[in-house]
């Protein structure tokens, strides 16, 4: 596997393409990149259209964020896509949404061979986690580095005060937490279990606690719009309060989960993600589930998270509704210009 820390000849950055739409995570996450970068950046909406927009840099090596839905409307397709681009430049990718076994095993197989087809076809591959690297390892798909997720810079950083009492201001504050609140941050679907998290929110409202609320900071993924109103039902029905807040403005995000009381992010698959460093970003240590990928950002970050009990997410809510101190944290320091100089490093070990 390439070193992040190679020290190698300069060499000039690849083009990177942000495809899909503006506010998909891995469009933002690859404009992110090449602004951190400083390399020339070219966003386009579908993928029908990237040929066609790459026909005025013939040749020019290209990096790729790559999610198969967003590169074909089935996996093969998407592999297709890459193979194709790869025929007449350099190709260079990082891998989002690796498949892994918990996503069912068909599913898995068919998106592990899509990934190999793409990993064969670059030549440079990267994830974002060491925990993507040991999935794809498993798949048989070979990646060359790993550059972990940033903390991103938020417009206006937040942390709630009344957690905090007595400590000495380190960022910005936002008025006040709110009274009883869970939050759920990002693209709301099955992966993120809101079902889970709306059944323990609505167990506290059956139990008399009537200003507990459950709030979906985000909007539903698409196709998943029933399985997000079914939440906010669930929680509705056994008397407690429940909204969605649809995409949150950026110069919005760091005020609005700076004043969730309890901030939540117990995923049932996941092997990298941006909205566990966009909670740190706003001050926030969420409550988590005990998986692979949360162990080790903990270990990268220590005290960063807060791990649920595992035995009744009911309990551990109330708890921190009581007294949220625990979830409130200093804000560590943006990590876009060490996100820029990892990816700078591995494109030169690439193209030199």
């Amino acid at each position: 596997m390439i070193s992040a820390d190679a020290d190698v000849p300069a060499a000039r950055p690849p083009l990177t393409v942000a495809l899909g739409p503006p506010e998909h995570g891995v469009a933002r996450f690859a404009v992110d990149c090449a602004r951190a970068a400083g390399t020339t950046l070219m966003e386009v909406a579908h993928v029908d259209d990237l040929p066609a927009a790459l026909t005025g840099c013939p040749g020019t090596p290209v990096h790729l964020h790559i999610t198969d839905p967003l590169f074909g409307s089935t996996p093969d397709e998407a592999a297709g896509a890459v193979e194709s681009l790869s025929r007449d430049r350099p190709v260079a990718v990082t891998l989002h949404d690796v498949p892994q076994p918990a996503e069912g095993a068909e599913r898995c197989r068919s998106r592990a061979r899509a990934y190999r087809r793409i990993a064969t076809a670059s030549g440079l591959v990267m994830v974002s986690s060491e925990h993507e690297h040991r999935l794809c390892a498993d798949e048989g798909i070979a990646v060359d580095i790993v550059v972990p997720l940033p903390v991103p810079a938020l417009p206006v950083p937040a942390l709630p005060t009344p957690a905090r009492t007595g400590a000495a201001p380190t960022a910005r504050a936002v008025p006040s937490l709110d009274p009883r609140s869970v939050g759920v941050f990002g693209f709301l679907h099955p992966g993120k279990a809101v079902d889970v998290v709306a059944e323990a929110v609505a167990r506290l409202a059956a139990d008399g606690d009537d200003r507990v609320t459950l709030r979906l900071l985000g909007a539903p993924a698409e196709g998943h719009e029933e399985y997000v109103a079914a939440a906010l039902e669930t929680v509705r029905a056994a008397g407690g309060r429940a909204e969605v807040t649809g995409r949150i403005d950026d110069d919005e995000l760091a005020g609005t989960l700076g004043a969730v009381t309890v901030p939540v992010a117990l995923f049932r698959n996941v092997s990298a993600s941006g909205s566990l460093n966009t909670w740190a970003a706003a001050g926030r240590r969420p409550l988590v589930s005990d998986s692979y990928y949360t162990r080790e950002m903990e270990q990268r970050r220590p005290g960063s998270l807060l791990l649920a009990s595992g035995a009744d997410l009911a309990a551990d809510l109330r708890a921190l509704l009581d007294d949220p101190a625990p979830t409130v944290r200093d804000i560590p320091p943006p990590g876009l210009d060490e996100l820029g100089r990892s990816y700078l490093r591995a494109w030169r070990g690439w193209l030199t």
